[in-house]
C-alpha cells in the first residue's frame, strides 16, 4: 500500500474522529445554549407570575384586614373610604365596596359622597350574592366596564361583620397596571410577554397593547390547556416566529407568556456550529495539541459550571467563573449567575411577603386579645356593679322591714334610720361617680375654680368619716398646714372623699392611716399612707385605668366599681396636677399623692355656704308622676313646715297651681303627658302663677339638662335624691342656681 493511502488513512482517522466530536460538540452546545435560553426565558415567565401572584395576594391580605376595620364596623364610611385610598394597590388600581344588593357604597375612583347614580350598581349583582354564600373571593377574568370605557379585573373578597351587614370589596386593576409586571423586567429585545384570563382574553402586553377584547391564538389557548408542554413555537401577531414559553397563576389561573424570537435563540447556536466547522481544516493541524489543550479545559470548566450550579441548587454563595473565551460558556456562567441572584431576589420577596403576613397575624391576635380582655373587664365591671347595688338595696329593704315590725325596739330604729341614710348616701356616691366619671371621659365635664385650702377640705372629709364611723376602727394620724389652691370645691371634696375612702377600704381593722398636708415648691401636695394590702407590682402601672380592681374573694369585702381612681387622676389633671400610687407590694401598704399647684395670691377664697335665714315658703306645689317619691317628698316638705299640693301629672299641677297661689313648686321633668319643661312653661305663661319661684326635681343632671330647665322658666335645678339639708338650702336657694 501507498504511504498515500496511509495518509489518507491517517487523515481520516484524524479527521472522522475530529468530525464526529465536533458535531457531537455542536449537538451538545446547541442543546445546551438552547435549553439555557429556553430556562431563562422560563424563569422570566416564573417571576412575571411571581411578582402578578403577590399583588393578587397583597390585595387579598389588604382586603381581609379590611374586614377587621373598626371604623367599618362602626359605620364610620368617611374613614373607611381613607382606609380605602391608604391600601390602594397603586395608579392604575382602585377599590370598591358593594353592599348585599351588588350597588356600589364606596369608590376611590370617585371623591367620597359621590351620588348613587354616579357610584352605579355592580352589572352582574347576583355574583355578589354567590361570594357571600359561599363566604369565599374570587377573581375576575377581563370585564368591559361602560362607565370606565376600558377592560378591568378585580380581586374580590365578601366581608361578613357578624351584626347582620355583609359587603364585598374589590380591588381593581386597569389592563395598563400590569404591564408594569413586564416593563419593571429588563427583557431582552425582542422579546413579548403577554398576560391573559382563564377564557383567553388578553389582559396585557408588554408591546403593542391589546385592544379591548383581544384574544389569544387558538394554537396557544389549546397549548395552556396542555399539561405536557409549557413552551410552544409558532408565529405571533406581529407575524415573528417566536418560542413562547407560558405558565399559570396559582391564585387566578391566568395565563402568563413570553415570547422569544426563534431567531434570537438558534442564531447564537447556529453561528458557533460555523465557525466550528470552518475552522475543522485549521484544527487538523492543531488536532493533538489543541484537543489535549482545550478538552482538559473544557473538562475543568463545565466541573466548575456544574459545581456552581449544584451551589445554586443548594441556597449557597455562587462566585462567577473566570471567563472562558467561549460565549457559550460565558453566557451559561451568566445563566448561573442570574438565576442565582433571581432565586435569591425571590426568595427576599417570599420573606418579605412572609413576614407581612406573620406581622398582620400579630396584629389580629393583639386586637382579638384587647377585644376579649375588653369584654372580660366589662362582664367584671357588671357583675361588680350588681353586686355595689344590691348590697345597699338588700341593706335598705331590711332597714324598712325593721321599722315596720312592731317589735322593733327604739334603738333598733335608730339603727335601722342610720341604714336607710348611710346606704341612700352611698347609693347616691355610686351613680355620682358612674355620671362624673362618663362626663369626663366625653370632654363635656366643666369646672368652677375657687382659691380653697386643701387642708380644710381634708379636715372636713374626715370629720364626716368620723361622723358615720369610718374610721372608728382606725388610728388616723394627721399632718396638715395650710395649702391654698385654685380648684373646684365640690371636684376637689370628691377627689379628697375618693382618696381617703380607698385607703380606709383597703386596710385592715386597727391600721393606721397617714395624711399628710403641705406645701412643695409651686405645688399643694397630700399624701395619704396606709399599711393595708398593697398593691402587686403587675397591678400597680394600671391602678388607674378605669374598672381595674385587684382580685377579691366572692364576698368583696372591699366593695366598689374601680372607677374611683381613674376618676381622681382625670379630675386631679383637669386642675393642672397630678396623682400618682406607690406600693412595696402586697401586704406593704400603699402611698398615695396628689400634687395640686398652688393659688397666686390675692386670688378671692371660696366662702362656705351659708343658708339665709328668711323663713321658709308655707304653701309648696309638687309635680311628681311616681306615688313613692311623691309621698316621701311631701312628708320632707312637710317636715319643713311647708303645706304641700300635690299632682300626679302636669295639668292637674298647673291646675292647682292657679287656685292654690303657692309660692314655690317643685316639679319632676319626666312627667308622661305634659312633661315638666311644658309645666313651667305654661306656668310662667299665666299672670297668677307668673311670680313663683319654681325648682326642677328631676334624675337627669346633665349640663345641657340644667341648661334647657333654666331656659325652661325653672329658677332651680336639683338632682335626685336630694337630703333634707339640701332640700332646705334649696327653699331659700336664689333662682338661677343648680344644686
Amino acid at each position: 500500500m501507498r504511504l498515500r493511502a496511509y495518509y489518507i488513512i491517517l487523515v481520516a482517522a484524524l479527521v472522522l474522529p475530529v468530525a464526529a466530536v465536533c458535531a457531537l460538540a455542536v449537538n451538545l452546545l446547541w442543546h445546551v445554549q438552547h435549553d439555557a435560553a429556553i430556562d431563562r426565558v422560563r424563569e422570566n415567565v416564573r417571576l412575571v407570575r411571581l411578582v402578578i401572584d403577590g399583588d393578587l395576594y397583597r390585595a387579598q391580605s389588604v382586603m381581609r384586614t379590611m374586614a377587621n376595620s373598626q371604623a367599618l364596623a362602626s359605620q364610620d364610611m368617611a374613614r373607611v373610604y381613607r382606609e380605602m385610598q391608604a391600601m390602594n394597590a397603586g395608579s392604575g388600581a382602585w377599590m370598591v365596596l358593594y353592599n348585599e344588593q351588588g350597588e356600589q357604597i364606596l369608590n376611590t375612583r370617585l371623591p367620597y359622597g359621590s351620588a348613587g347614580s354616579a357610584l352605579g350598581v355592580r352589572p352582574q349583582p347576583g355574583e355578589v350574592a354567590q361570594m357571600l354564600a359561599a363566604g369565599k373571593g374570587w377573581i375576575t377574568g377581563m370585564r368591559w366596564r361602560a362607565a370606565l370605557k376600558n377592560s378591568f379585573v378585580a380581586v374580590e373578597e365578601p366581608i361578613d361583620l357578624g351584626s347582620g351587614r355583609r359587603y364585598v370589596l374589590a380591588q381593581a386593576y386597569s389592563p395598563a397596571w400590569f404591564t408594569s409586571a413586564f416593563t419593571g423586567r429588563a427583557l431582552p429585545p425582542g422579546w413579548i410577554a403577554g398576560l391573559a384570563d382563564r377564557n383567553g382574553a388578553v389582559i396585557a402586553r408588554s408591546e403593542s397593547p391589546p385592544r379591548s377584547g383581544a384574544r389569544i391564538k387558538p394554537e396557544l389557548l389549546r397549548a395552556l390547556d396542555d399539561a405536557r408542554t409549557d413552551v410552544l413555537r409558532h408565529r405571533n401577531v406581529e407575524g415573528v416566529e417566536v418560542y413562547d414559553v407560558f405558565t399559570h397563576s396559582r391564585l387566578a389561573g391566568w395565563s402568563v407568556t413570553i415570547g422569544a424570537p426563534v431567531d434570537g435563540i438558534d442564531r447564537p447556536v447556529w453561528t458557533s456550529a460555523l465557525m466550528i466547522l470552518g475552522g475543522m481544516v485549521f484544527a487538523f493541524v492543531l488536532a493533538l495539541v489543541l484537543t489535549a489543550l482545550f478538552g482538559q479545559r473544557l473538562v475543568r470548566y463545565v466541573g466548575r459550571a456544574a459545581l456552581a450550579a449544584r451551589r445554586v441548587g443548594r441556597h449557597d454563595d455562587v462566585a462567577a467563573l473566570a471567563p472562558s473565551g467561549v460565549r457559550e460558556f460565558d453566557m451559561l456562567n451568566s445563566a448561573i449567575m442570574e438565576a442565582n441572584a433571581r432565586l435569591r431576589g425571590e426568595m427576599r420577596s417570599r420573606l418579605l411577603v412572609e413576614d407581612e403576613r406573620n406581622a398582620l397575624l400579630a396584629e389580629a391576635q393583639r386586637a382579638r386579645g384587647h377585644a376579649e380582655a375588653q369584654n372580660a373587664a366589662k362582664d367584671e365591671f357588671l357583675a361588680m356593679l350588681g353586686h355595689e347595688l344590691r348590697n345597699p338595696l338588700g341593706a335598705v329593704s331590711n332597714a324598712v322591714r325593721v321599722l315596720d315590725s312592731e317589735r322593733a325596739s327604739p334603738a333598733m330604729q335608730l339603727r335601722a334610720r342610720q341604714v336607710l341614710l348611710r346606704q341612700s348616701d352611698h347609693l347616691a356616691k355610686l351613680v355620682d361617680d358612674l355620671l362624673d366619671v362618663n362626663r369626663v371621659l366625653m370632654g363635656k365635664f366643666t369646672l368652677a375654680p375657687h382659691r380653697i385650702d386643701l387642708a380644710a377640705v381634708v379636715q372636713r372629709s374626715l370629720e364626716t368619716l368620723d361622723g358615720v364611723g369610718r374610721t372608728a376602727r382606725f388610728t388616723v394620724q394627721t399632718s396638715v398646714q395650710p395649702a391654698w389652691v385654685e380648684a373646684d370645691p365640690t371636684r376637689l371634696a370628691q377627689i379628697v372623699d375618693n382618696v381617703i375612702d380607698n385607703a380606709i377600704k383597703y386596710s385592715p381593722d386597727g391600721g393606721v392611716l397617714a395624711l399628710t398636708v403641705r406645701s412643695a415648691g409651686a405645688f399643694a401636695e397630700l399624701v395619704v399612707t396606709d399599711a393595708g394590702v398593697g398593691v402587686a407590682p403587675d397591678l400597680l402601672p394600671h391602678v388607674f385605668d378605669m374598672f381595674v380592681q385587684a382580685s377579691q374573694p366572692l364576698q368583696r369585702a372591699q366593695g366598689g366599681l374601680g372607677i374611683g381612681l381613674s376618676l381622681v387622676r382625670r379630675l386631679a389633671e383637669m386642675h393642672g396636677g397630678s396623682a400618682s400610687l406607690t406600693s412595696g407590694g402586697l401586704g406593704q401598704g400603699s402611698r398615695f399623692t396628689l400634687r395640686l399647684p398652688l393659688a397666686q395670691e390675692g386670688a378671692a377664697a371660696v366662702a362656705p355656704p351659708v343658708l339665709a335665714s328668711a323663713a321658709l315658703p308655707r304653701r309648696v306645689l309638687l309635680v311628681e308622676d311616681n306615688d313613692d317619691a311623691r309621698e316621701t317628698m311631701s312628708m320632707l316638705l312637710a317636715t319643713c313646715g311647708c303645706t304641700v299640693l300635690a299632682a300626679a301629672n302636669g295639668p292637674d299641677g298647673v291646675a292647682l297651681a292657679a287656685s292654690g297661689q303657692p309660692a314655690l313648686g317643685f316639679i319632676d321633668i319626666g312627667l308622661a303627658d305634659m312633661d315638666g319643661y311644658a309645666v313651667a312653661r305654661a306656668l310662667r305663661a299665666d299672670p297668677r302663677t307668673r311670680t313663683m319661684r319654681l325648682i326642677a326635681l328631676t334624675g337627669y343632671g346633665s349640663t345641657r339638662d340644667r341648661d334647657a330647665a333654666l331656659a325652661a322658666g325653672f329658677d332651680l335645678h336639683l338632682t335626685k335624691p336630694i337630703s333634707l339639708e339640701q332640700l332646705v338650702a334649696a327653699l331659700q336657694t336664689p333662682a338661677a342656681t343648680t344644686v
